[in-house]
């Protein structure tokens, strides 16, 4: 087939987040599979749209890192882990403190899921951004843009917040001493 043929395919395929259970559990995954979609043009799909998301990580809209930490789940793709630890290392130092939060623990689930496919040295590198930006949430003062109020996640205040900071290093930590 011709590439313009592959539009319903490719937009099947990225809308589950390249997973057969998702399509499956979604009712496509026959209309999917009749598609006969080569593994490797599924491989350029899905690193097209890991790309494109890698580009769009930003301190203002979570919707990217979601969407890349949902692919994980159902993919293993480093190039995820690289592209976040990456934005993560460049921007989120001046980013408000949940901001900072959230990355963090998006960063800890991806190194529980990347953890064998990693290098040790990618892995020391994302572990210590994570712990950096969880230190820097509960040591900094408490630092809110317009619409990320701590009410949205469950939290009434630093103290709560620091709790959750905590509980988070302390997953981090006991991962990593197993």
């Amino acid at each position: 087939m011709e590439e313009a043929d592959w539009g319903v395919a490719k937009e099947l395929f990225v809308k589950h987040y390249g997973s057969a259970i998702q399509m499956h559990r979604e009712g496509v995954y026959a209309d999917y599979k009749r598609w006969d979609v080569p593994q490797e043009l599924e491989e350029q799909w899905i690193g097209e749209r890991i790309q494109q998301l890698s580009s769009e990580l930003s301190i203002m809209n979570w919707d990217a890192v979601d969407e890349l930490a949902l692919i994980a789940k159902h993919r293993t793709e480093p190039s995820i882990i690289k592209g976040i630890t990456a934005f993560a290392s460049r921007q989120l130092k001046s980013a408000d403190s949940m901001v900072r939060l959230v990355y963090a623990e998006r960063l800890i689930e991806l190194i529980k899921r990347y953890e064998s496919s990693l290098p040790m040295d990618k892995l020391r590198e994302t572990y210590q951004l994570t712990m950096d930006l969880l230190v820097d949430v509960a040591t900094k003062p408490l630092v809110l843009d317009p619409g990320h109020e701590l009410q949205q996640y469950g939290l009434k205040d630093k103290r709560g917040l620091n709790l959750r900071v905590e509980k988070n290093k302390e997953e981090i930590i006991r991962y990593f001493r197993n």
